[in-house]
Parts: C-alpha cells; structure tokens; sequence
C-alpha cells in the first residue's frame, strides 16, 4: 500500500446549469518521503487535487487514502485533527496573518501541534534570521512565500502540500527552497506534494504526475532525481 493513494476521484463544481469536472476520476500513487510534482496548464485540476488530498475540499465519489486511512470517510473531529497534525500548507498567496510578525506567525503554527520545530531555528533554514521580527507588510513577497514555507515546516508534518512555492521567488531565493524541501525530505521522511506550472524543476522530483482537464495524462517516476542546484529555468 503507497503511502498516499486517490483511486477514482471525482469533484464536480456547479455553477447554475454548469458542471465543471475539476477533478475527473483521478487516480495515482505517493510513496512516503517523496517528492511528487503535479504540473499541468491553470484549470488542470492540480489545486483541485491539493485541497482534496489536505482535507480542505471533500470529493463527490473516489476514494483517498493517506498512510492507510480513507480521510473521505473521516467526521468533522477527526478530518480537523488531520489538518492540525499530519498535514502543512504552503499557499500561493501566502495567507499569513497581517499584524503579527514573520516569527509570530511560525509560532502560531506551531501552538496547534505537539511536534513542532523551534520557529527560530527554521525561520534561519529559510534565510530569514534578520527578519524574525518584521510584519508582511515590511517583507517582499519573495520573503512572505518563505514564512510561509517556515511556518508550514514548523509543524513537522507528515504531508506537506505546496501550491506554487516559488512562484513569488526570485531564481536564487526559488533553488534554496527547493533544496530545503529535498533536504527536509530525506532527512525526516516528510512527503512533499508540489503543485507547479514550471517544468524545468520536475527533474528534482521523484515522482510527477501530469495533468489535463480534471484528469491525470501521465505519470513520471524518476529513478535518480537531480539536485535542486543543478536545475536551471
């Protein structure tokens, strides 16, 4: 049994006497520790696939399994304890919380775990020491995305699901993130799930799954994934 498994999901959006398939009987497999890109033009069905595997959206009929349980099945109680404990987002607008700062906000995250990092300790991972103490509205977007980044690695989730990443990274700032991904990775068994419109970093990943109007068009595994150092774009 894989680690993480969606097995004929389907989520349909309604919209008046409009039906639109945003997740048309998607099925594949996620080891544990890996690193799975889900690439695919905007409208593909990738965010539609992030939200159900994090609990954030219910699919109409399929199945989803994470580490062994169908999370489709679970209650209220129990599918809010799987997003406070087993899972860490990292959204692409960012979504921290205006009036406190970069380390307040890793904190908070932290508070509704008993397995949490030291916030410090990642805020410094994510290059950002000298900023602990600014407010988003002091920091570029390039540095919200990284207290985002800390602010999900700070719960030490089992899954941590990215949407775009470094899709408000400079190139630079956008390598490092990736590499500390792949590091937090390997060095804690995390599975990464990336959701990403940029092809030339699929080489890093272990596993990529390519989508197309609700439905998956291909899967890619890669025996021997490249450094986030050696990818360029």
């Amino acid at each position: 049994m894989s680690y993480i498994e969606m097995d004929s999901v389907y989520k349909r959006y309604r919209t008046g006497t409009i039906t639109i398939p945003a997740a048309d009987g998607v099925t594949f497999n996620i080891e544990q520790g890996e690193i799975c890109m889900i690439v695919g033009p905007s409208g593909s069905g990738k965010s539609t696939v992030l939200n159900l595997l994090g609990g954030m959206d219910f699919c109409d009929d399929g199945k989803i399994r994470v580490a062994g349980e169908l999370i489709n099945d679970f209650n209220e109680r129990r599918m809010t304890e799987f997003r406070r404990y087993d899972v860490g987002f990292v959204f692409q607008f960012y979504n921290l919380v205006q009036n406190l700062t970069a380390l307040e906000n890793v904190e908070l995250a932290t508070q509704i775990t008993n397995k949490s990092l030291d916030p410090v300790r990642v805020l410094e991972r994510v290059g950002l020491s000298d900023r602990i103490n600014n407010f988003p509205a002091q920091m570029s977007g390039g540095e919200q995305q990284r207290v985002s980044i800390a602010r999900a690695l700070a719960k030490n989730p089992k899954v941590l699901l990215c949407d775009e990443p470094t899709g408000a990274l400079d190139y630079a700032t956008g390598k490092s993130i990736l590499k500390l991904l792949a590091e937090t990775a390997a060095e804690t068994g995390m599975t990464v799930v990336i959701v990403t419109h940029n092809q030339a970093i699929t080489p890093m990943a272990d596993r990529v799954i390519t989508m197309r109007s609700g439905r998956v068009q291909r899967i890619t595994v890669n025996d021997a994934p490249v450094s986030a150092d050696s990818i360029e774009w």
